[in-house]
């Protein structure tokens, strides 16, 4: 069966390989360019499992397949959940410019934070969705870890003495986001 990936995120479709290898190879994953589907939609929605749904039912209609997507946000207490559901609109610049603008913000501050992921299936052929959202909390570093993209250079897991960014793709598959999202998926029978 293929699936299609709603997003133009490289990194976001890889770790959906590796969790889609890892629990349910019989599955083709597709991105929009392989489909020849170049434009994009805004994410307008007012929380993570809204641009999600937005995504997957906008690249669903498009191309007439069951598609994934996500969205995620990173929330730090201390700054009344900055960055948040605008995690990678926050501050302008790179993935490190980010990095480096969210440990200015933390200086003397607690460093709580959690990734949050809404996630979304659509199938175009009976209009069904199915929705999930997944929480990993963490406190951010001054200390970054090469790997990963995003925030993960600077988030330490709550879980084990390791930054998102070191995670195996095993463990990748267990505890992240689009690892405990496809499980579960899988666990329902919306695929089937």
């Amino acid at each position: 069966m293929k699936i299609l990936i709603g997003t133009n995120n490289y990194n976001k479709f890889n770790d959906y390989k590796i969790v889609f290898n890892i629990f349910a190879p019989k599955f083709e994953l597709l991105r929009p360019k392989d489909l020849n589907i170049e434009d994009d939609i805004e994410e307008a929605g007012k929380t993570l499992a809204e641009n999600a749904i937005l995504k997957a039912k906008f690249f669903g209609k498009k191309s007439g397949i069951i598609t994934i997507s996500d969205d995620t946000g990173l929330f730090v207490d201390s700054l009344n959940g900055e960055p948040g559901l605008h995690a990678k609109r926050w501050h302008n610049g790179t993935e490190h410019d980010r990095c480096v603008k969210l440990l200015e913000r933390l200086k003397g501050k607690d460093r709580k934070a959690k990734y949050i992921w809404g996630f979304a299936v659509y199938n175009p052929k009976n209009d069904k969705a199915w929705v999930f959202e997944h929480i990993v909390e963490g406190l951010i570093s001054d200390e970054f870890k090469n790997g990963g993209f995003g925030y993960d250079p600077i988030f330490k897991l709550k879980l084990m003495d390791k930054y998102y960014s070191q995670l195996t793709d095993v463990e990748l598959a267990k505890i992240g986001g689009r690892g405990v999202a496809v499980k579960e998926l899988l666990k329902s029978n919306f695929l089937k």
